[in-house]
């Protein structure tokens, strides 16, 4: 198996960043999300004009052990969560993504000008990080169904059980700062601030 460590780049123009997802991140009733919200699709725009979705991802083998143990490419971790999740599986993808650190600048400046802004900029990048994740989560899928293979969704350290402390795992082997200049700092949390690391199940 192939295990290099592949870099995807986002196109911008064509990445897709619904104005739904964005007034979910804001907390709006769901009646109260409309499709076309003008200040919604204006901040859209501005995201998709400053941010750098980049991603690192490789490919590895699977296997388990125990009740709830699987062997990860970084060692042997316990999760109940995340082995129901990879029931069926004999590979994974490991990915980590951004939209970059200019994004995380005009959020700064957003914050001392205005907090609605920087609340409206903050649902946004929310949107648009999830945004890049789902396009290689779709080029990801083509590549298994031309193998007659299928993905599960998408599992992210810190979610149930599977513990953030992965964190330090996922970027051992997949070294983003040296690709995509995303680091993790000594908290686990990633700078830039918007950033999504996961396994993705190969079934098959």
């Amino acid at each position: 198996m192939d295990n290099t460590v592949h870099t995807y780049i986002a196109d911008n123009d064509a990445l897709l960043i619904p104005g739904r997802e964005v007034a979910r991140y804001l907390g709006y009733s769901r009646e109260a999300i409309i499709a076309g919200d003008e200040l919604i699709d204006r901040t859209i725009e501005k995201v998709k004009g400053i941010m750098a979705g980049k991603a690192v991802y490789c490919r590895y083998p699977l296997s388990f052990f125990d009740e709830d143990g699987i062997v990860m490419p970084y060692g042997r971790i316990h999760s109940t969560q995340l082995r129901e999740n990879l029931t069926g599986c004999t590979e994974i993808y490991l990915f980590a993504a951004t939209i970059g650190a200019a994004f995380d600048r005009e959020l700064t400046r957003a914050r001392v000008r205005s907090l609605a802004d920087a609340a409206l900029l903050q649902a946004t990048g929310a949107a648009a990080i999830e945004a890049v994740c789902d396009d290689l989560n779709a080029r990801l899928e083509m590549e298994a169904l031309s193998e007659g293979r299928k993905l599960h969704r998408r599992f992210s350290p810190g979610y149930g059980d599977f513990e953030l402390d992965n964190q330090k795992g996922l970027f051992s082997v997949l070294n983003p700062s040296k690709y995509i200049g995303l680091s993790l700092m000594d908290t686990l949390i990633m700078s830039p601030e918007k950033s999504v690391s996961a396994v993705i199940g190969v079934e098959g």
